[in-house]
Parts: structure tokens; sequence; C-alpha cells
């Protein structure tokens, strides 16, 4: 985390520490403010208490638009922002550089883990098995790049034949398309069955399928054109 942004963090979670101009109010406060805003109809108010990453996604028309198609649904929206917003914690999901998530909850003044954070060597999601590969190629551990092997491909197939094959003279090339694989972890997945696709820039794809409950890379620089011919 940048010094700024560890400075703000602590400015938002303990208060006001030495350094801080001024406090940031709490996640509740902007809830009841929220709240009340749509309660009463006032949807410009509502709108500038949103981020600005998400008002450069979303017009404020379109922003409005939703809330007026919604009947009275809205203005009973606002009234269980207002009165809940106090008695709800906090909570916030962060996501690490390979696509791990994991919770965070405020609870008695402190910012506590709210979930499981290590799953070693996991595939029981395609993003998972894929993020998997990642780690597992960056530690050269190809033991676990051997179990996202589909069965099929399996006979013949050892740790150390796939070191030579990323290690040897394709090194570079798989290098590379590692990079691509690193960038492409948060990037929308299809999934349809015991099948998924991962497309990443320009025009290639992830393909996974799942044996036993496993995700498994079957191809992880796949044309795309060769899912487009198969439909």
């Amino acid at each position: 985390m940048r010094p700024g942004a560890t400075l703000l963090f602590l400015c938002g979670v303990a208060g006001a520490p030495p350094g801080c101009a001024h406090p940031a109010e709490g996640p509740a406060a902007t809830v009841v403010a929220f709240g009340t805003a749509i309660g009463r109809g006032d949807l410009r108010t509502a709108y500038g208490l949103t981020s600005a990453e998400f008002r450069r996604r979303t017009p404020f028309d379109a922003f409005a638009a939703g809330f007026k198609a919604g009947g009275g649904e809205p203005e009973a929206l606002g009234k269980r922002m207002v009165s809940e917003a106090s008695k709800v914690a906090p909570r916030v999901e962060i996501e690490l550089s390979l696509g791990e998530r994991f919770p965070v909850l405020l609870e008695e003044g402190h910012w506590r883990i709210d979930g499981p954070v290590y799953e070693t060597w996991g595939q029981g999601t395609p993003r998972a098995a894929l993020r998997t590969l990642v780690r597992a190629l960056d530690e050269r551990r190809y033991d676990v790049v051997l179990r996202l092997v589909p069965n099929r491909y399996r006979a013949g197939l050892s740790a150390d034949k796939l070191r030579s094959y990323w290690e040897g003279e394709r090194k570079a090339e798989n290098g590379a398309l590692l990079a691509r694989l690193r960038a492409a972890l948060a990037a929308p997945i299809a999934e349809v069955g015991d099948e998924a696709h991962l497309p990443y820039p320009p025009d290639k794809e992830v393909r996974l399928i799942r044996e036993g409950g496993e995700w498994k890379v079957e191809d992880p620089d796949q044309n795309q054109s060769v899912t487009a011919g198969e439909h």
C-alpha cells in the first residue's frame, strides 16, 4: 500500500491519529445520509454521495432512472438504510494482486479478518484453478501444475517434463504467456456446466474443465476462434 494511501486508511479506521487533518466519518453516517436522501426523493444529493469512480461509470440520468422506475420501493429502501445502518458492522473485501479476496469486518473499533484467507492450491472454481496455475508457475511448483492437467493428458507426463517445457527453449515465450495470464486473473469467466472460458487480449482464452469436482486447465493459450467454431 502506498504511504499516502496508508495514512488515509489510518485516518478512516483509527478516527484521527496525528497527521490527519480531518477525521473521516464512519460508513454508517454515509449510509444514513444516502438513505435519507433517496427516502425523500432527493436523488441529486444521493448521487453526490457515490464514489467518483461510480459517477464516471454511471451518469446521473441513468442513476435516477433506476430509482424512478422503482415506485415506492426506493423510499422503503431509504428507510431501511437509515434504521439499520448503525446496527450493521462495516465490512469490506480486500483483493490482492493474484485475485485472492478476503473479508475484513469492523468489530469493537478494530478491523478483523472475517473469513478464510489462504486456500492451498485451490481448484474449487475456474478462477481458483487459474490463480493456482499462475502461483505454481511463479513458485516453480510443477508438481502442482501437474495436478491441473486434465486426466486425458496425464499419461507419461511428469513434473520434471513440465519443468523442462516451461524453463527450456520456450522459457521467454512461456514467461510472456504467464504475464498475460497474471494480468487476466480478474477478467470475466464464462462458465457453462463443466467447462469454463476466460478470454484475454488480443484474441486468446484460457479453457478449463471440471473433473471429479476440481477445475483443471485444458489450454491456457487457446485461440478464441477455435471456441467460436465449436458453437
